[in-house]
């Protein structure tokens, strides 16, 4: 690896290498000649290490830049997972309209969500023309933006962008058809892709189950197991992005373990012939089931900490158990599956030393917990800064 150099370094360099090369000490004031010829070259040096420096970081893909600024991580993600960082779904609704039987409303029409739904001000167009056959009837609308800032709640209202010759111009959303989902951050894409080189496929092993689920989206993790007691059966407990979860915590919508259930079953990578899609070995059952996410609440008592100190701390916390997810066997990436308050001290300690304060308390789902707890089947740990208080 080279190291870049900064611009000041480089210019010291190149002003020692005159000065040896003449054999005279140049100044640094004062309109001297070479002194502003070793600035200029310096800058310019500074240009082609800054290349350098691009290029290596995207060598590979941990370090590797978006294609958007000339990077390689998507290049990557391609050649690995066979796929581009998943877009944002755009949520799909049915919605309910009264007018004229026989009335056809034009394709592209644009409905308006009004102040008091879930996401106001968001514009939702009719893809195909639609003749109303009673009244009310039902007609699909789609967002026009995708991801969670165009969604809506069942009773929220719109209104038509242009006026309706003989239907109403207000519609009511009676069920959610397509479930939008969040596009998915370039840093998750990363951490998939890196997985994807460090677990290798088994042919039907936890592995193998965890990278299927990976085609699914919105999905963050998933945990297989062998389903004691039923040897043809797995189950598989999946973990939602906390932006795409039914609760802000992991648990997944009907709609992504859907996903999960095909792409487990079949590739979806259409480029691939027809008979090299299949996943699932003959002889796994799976179930796919929803994590259970369990709320961890700490309190540290006698704290004289600051404001500054104890988001500090919140922040370390938080990472910490972020890190504690249910052990499959079989996948070497999983490492800790169990919280303890050891562990918490000594993320307080990592953000804020020498500064006194009392016992540690931890409960987990409501139970207090004198050391230590194991996360299985399932159960993962949800932390937010509301669940973390300091007791003077």
């Amino acid at each position: 690896m080279v190291r870049i150099k900064t611009t000041r370094e480089l210019f010291d360099d190149i002003k020692l290498a005159i000065e040896a090369e003449l054999g005279i000490t140049i100044p640094l004031v004062g309109p001297v000649f070479t002194f502003a010829f070793a600035a200029v070259q310096a800058a310019k040096l500074r240009i082609f290490y800054l290349a350098i420096s691009f290029l290596q970081k995207n060598t590979f893909v941990d370090t590797a830049d978006s294609e958007s600024i000339g990077g390689t991580l998507e290049r990557w993600g391609r050649a690995k997972l066979g796929r581009s960082p998943f877009a944002a779904v755009q949520g799909q609704y049915e919605v309910e309209v009264s007018g004229d039987i026989g009335y056809t409303i034009p394709a592209s029409t644009t409905f308006k969500s009004n102040d008091s739904a879930l996401s106001p001000g968001k514009l939702f167009i009719l893809d195909n023309a639609f003749t109303i056959a009673t009244t009310p009837d039902t007609m699909t609308l789609r967002a026009l933006e995708g991801g969670l800032e165009s969604q809506l709640n069942v009773g929220d209202l719109l209104t038509s962008t242009s006026p309706l010759i003989s239907a109403t111009d207000v519609v009511e959303v009676t069920a959610e058809t397509v479930t939008p989902v969040q596009a998915e951050s370039l840093e998750d894409y990363r951490a998939i892709t890196l997985e994807s080189f460090r677990l290798e496929p088994q042919g039907g092993a936890g592995v193998d189950y965890r990278l299927w689920s990976r085609d699914a989206e919105g999905v963050a993790n998933t945990y297989p197991y062998a389903k004691s007691g039923f040897p043809t059966e797995i189950d598989i407990y999946v973990e939602a992005n906390l932006a795409d979860s039914t609760d802000g915590k992991g648990t997944p919508t009907t709609a992504i373990l859907d996903d999960v259930r095909d792409v487990i079953e079949f590739n979806p990578d259409t480029t691939l012939p027809l008979d090299e899609r299949g996943r699932r070995p003959l002889t796994d059952n799976p179930n796919v089931i929803a994590v259970t996410p369990l709320d961890v609440e700490i309190d540290i008592a006698g704290s004289t900490f600051t404001a500054a100190q104890e988001s500090l701390i919140e922040t370390s916390i938080i990472n910490y158990v972020n890190t504690i997810r249910p052990i499959v066997d079989s996948i070497p990436e999983d490492v800790d599956d169990t919280i303890r308050v050891n562990r918490i001290i000594f993320a307080i300690e990592d953000a804020v030393s020498g500064v006194s304060y009392g016992a540690v308390t931890l409960q987990v789902d409501g139970v207090p917990i004198a050391s230590s707890y194991q996360f299985q089947q399932g159960e993962i740990p949800f932390v937010d800064a509301s669940l973390i208080t300091f007791t003077p």
